[in-house]
């Protein structure tokens, strides 16, 4: 019986870091995603076009959408066109002044909410343990923390004007 195919070690993709955060720190960012979507939701500020942190929408539902487009611009004789975004490395490319400044100018998030954000988001530092060597700390300038319950949320607000030029087509 052939072995599958596992990653070499040489694969840089497999060593991407993920934060170590603690329960009370999961507990809190379940709370502030909860706080958010519904601010969102209540003022109509979530991209119309996303199906993640949103009530009664999944990744069925999504795939269905996409399938009804598809298939109503077949009907119609319309080229259909699929695109599609890789963002897995979107939690190491996050840059925090942009998203600060998005939550503000297109979320209109200020005060103490802008205040714990920008928290979360900066002083953070990272380093690496390798055969039991720790590598010397580096301060993170860009990315949210993978593992987190707000880092996904971030993500999708910090991309939304995407969806917002996906609209407009």
């Amino acid at each position: 019986m052939k072995e599958p195919n596992k990653a070499k070690s040489s694969d840089l993709k497999k060593y991407r870091p993920v934060s170590n955060l603690s329960l009370v720190s999961k507990l809190v960012e379940r709370a502030a995603v909860k706080q958010l979507v519904d601010y969102l939701e209540v003022y109509e500020l979530m991209p119309k076009l996303q199906s993640a942190y949103r009530k009664q929408h999944s990744t069925k539902t999504a795939v269905l959408w996409v399938l009804s487009d598809a298939l109503t611009a077949m009907d119609n004789q319309h080229v259909t066109l699929l695109a599609l975004l890789d963002l897995s490395a979107a939690f190491d490319c996050v840059d925090h002044d942009i998203l600060l400044s998005r939550l503000q100018s297109s979320f209109s998030l200020g005060g103490i909410t802008l205040t714990w954000i920008r928290s979360y988001l900066t002083d953070r530092s990272q380093c690496v343990l390798f055969n039991g060597i720790l590598s010397m700390e580096i301060m993170l300038l860009f990315g949210v923390p993978r593992g987190s319950v707000l880092g996904p949320l971030k993500i999708l607000l910090y991309a939304a004007e995407i969806f917002d030029i996906i609209a407009s087509f």
